[in-house]
């Protein structure tokens, strides 16, 4: 059996495979316990192996009651494990923001988890914090003491998080970017890829990779008014045919916060543009 990943006293990831955006091809379960009693944080795997693998992990953990689900957001990459799970968990409740709950289709309806509210496992506390950016109503979990921040879509382990429209805020996603700095978690644990102890070096990072793509539109548009296709040309150059429609997206939630700050004027009629600087 591979073991999970501990990733301080009370916490455990357990990378399962996922379809998922690149470069990932996986998804990071997560497993906090305390006294016999957990918590899953988005089982989104789905199959037998994947159940197995997060079954193992709650026996590493010492679970002996699976108290509940939490779910950073409802993207399918994150709760495709969901129902296998909840099979075998009749009293298991799930947690998601209000603004994703009807999202889900379950038996029993899930139950709507807002901003600041703390759920005790144990002898432990997880906080859920409102990260919207990357979804609408995207949480992340604080646990206490361990100070570990499990954080879904709002950081990825390496590299950086997709945000593009139709969900995508960047203007939110950097709020939250900073929210969590504010929180000051010592460990953040991302959706995807690796556990990162340098937490405030990430969230900044996070927040300065986007304000550099701001930058890069800012200056493709001076040049004149650009169609959201040469604007994608200019910044993405010789990007894979597959790719080309996500880079869109994200630029698209990127003007949208620009036009939003009556920098760019949209000169079109649809989201093709063109689009240009307001002089």
């Amino acid at each position: 059996m591979t073991l999970a990943e501990r990733v301080s006293e009370h916490v455990w990831r357990r990378p399962l495979p996922s379809r998922t955006l690149p470069p990932f091809d996986h998804v990071n379960a997560y497993v906090v316990a305390s006294n016999g009693v957990g918590m899953v944080v988005d089982p989104g795997s789905p199959g037998d192996a994947s159940l197995l693998a997060l079954r193992d992990s709650l026996a590493q953990a010492g679970v002996r009651l699976l108290k509940a689900v939490l779910l950073t957001h409802t993207h399918s990459d994150h709760v495709a494990g969901l129902s296998a799970l909840l099979g075998e968990e009749e009293s298991c409740e799930v947690y998601v923001h209000p603004l994703e709950a009807d999202r889900l289709t379950l038996e029993r309806p899930p139950l709507r988890l807002s901003d600041s509210r703390r759920l005790i496992v144990g002898d432990v506390a997880v906080r859920a914090i409102h990260t919207p950016g990357h979804s609408p109503g995207h949480l992340s979990f604080l646990v206490e003491p361990d100070s570990v921040a499990l954080v879904g879509d709002l950081v990825a382990g390496r590299g950086s998080i997709w945000v593009g429209l139709p969900e995508g805020d960047v203007s939110a996603y950097l709020a939250s970017l900073e929210r969590m700095r504010a929180v000051a978690p010592a460990v953040l644990g991302p959706g995807h890829g690796p556990t990162l102890r340098a937490a405030d070096a990430k969230l900044r990072q996070a927040g300065a990779h986007r304000r550099a793509r701001e930058g890069q539109i800012l200056d493709a548009l001076s040049t004149g008014p650009l169609a959201l296709e040469e604007l994608r040309t200019r910044i993405y150059p010789n990007l894979p045919a597959a790719r080309r429609d996500l880079a869109e997206r994200s630029l698209l939630a990127h003007l949208a916060k620009l036009m939003r700050e009556m920098t760019v004027l949209h000169l079109g009629e649809g989201s093709a543009g063109p689009y240009a600087l307001r002089r």
